[in-house]
């Protein structure tokens, strides 16, 4: 049996592609849809890599499947933030080793009947393909199609607030790195949201990645443009501004320019009234 030292080295929820907050059926779905992918008998390529895998993948369910055993686990996570670089470099194992999907042929008849399965899923695949098959699994497993939106709102943030803490605008932010497909910004956010907490200020962790990953959030690209548009404007106004000054400094009349323009209107006027 695992003691709780050796339980808290290792990410079972990120082994099997799922949130900490899963629940017991997420859980089993998902192991049941890894135990297919990497059955000796099915898996393409060495299999002492399925093998190997398939001893994670089991040891995980042991412990998360167990109400008591998956407590005594969580605890030894004491309650912080998982470790991002743990689920990336799983899902990274992952993809190089199989393409076999078991649940395939049951989900291209989902989506014969729910067309948007495809959006949804794509989405979460842009996140975490691990992600997006767990949630095909449990969606499969729960036959709750009627769901599937919520299904994936909910894992979506359940997974972000996993990893990235409570706080809404750095779980925004977490997500426009990791769309963007800056992991190793994300990991550096994880990182300093494990050691100094969800209450950190957002502003001062945002500005720091930003600042060392060279990175511009799209808020930032929008003030930039406003401040742009604003300088332009500006300096439209200061050159008109000037072109009136010169004007009013070469006659003591009103600017050239204006003079014309009220002269046309009083010959329109003085034409009018004589037409009528």
């Amino acid at each position: 049996m695992l003691t709780d030292k050796d339980q808290g080295m290792k990410d079972y929820y990120a082994i099997l592609g799922i949130a900490p907050s899963a629940e017991e059926v997420v859980i089993r779905a998902a192991w049941k849809a890894l135990s297919q992918r990497y059955h000796p008998d099915r898996y393409v390529g060495d299999v002492s890599k399925a093998n190997a895998r398939m001893v994670e993948i089991n040891e995980a369910y042991s412990i998360l499947s167990d109400p008591i055993r998956r407590q005594t686990y969580d605890k030894s996570r004491s309650g912080k933030e998982g470790d991002f670089a743990e689920w990336v470099h799983e899902e990274e194992a992952g993809q190089a080793t199989n393409s076999f999907d078991p649940l395939e042929k049951d989900w291209a008849l989902a989506v014969d009947f729910y067309p948007d399965l495809v959006s949804i899923n794509n989405r979460l695949s842009k996140i975490s393909s691990m992600l997006a098959f767990s949630y095909r699994a449990s969606l499969l497993e729960r036959k709750a199609f009627e769901k599937r939106k919520s299904f994936a709102e909910k894992a979506e943030e359940s997974f972000l607030e996993s990893y990235f803490g409570s706080n809404k605008k750095i779980v925004d932010f977490a997500l426009e790195l990791i769309l963007a497909g800056n992991k190793a910004a994300a990991k550096a956010l994880n990182d300093s949201i494990r050691v100094l907490g969800s209450e950190v200020s957002p502003n001062r962790v945002i500005k720091k990645i930003c600042k060392d990953f060279n990175f511009e959030t799209e808020e930032m690209k929008s003030d930039a443009e406003r401040m742009k548009w604003g300088e332009e404007k500006r300096e439209k106004t200061n050159a008109w501004n000037n072109a009136v000054e010169v004007g009013s400094n070469e006659s003591p009349f009103l600017p050239w320019g204006v003079s014309i323009l009220i002269f046309a209107i009083f010959v329109i006027i003085v034409t009018l009234s004589i037409i009528h």
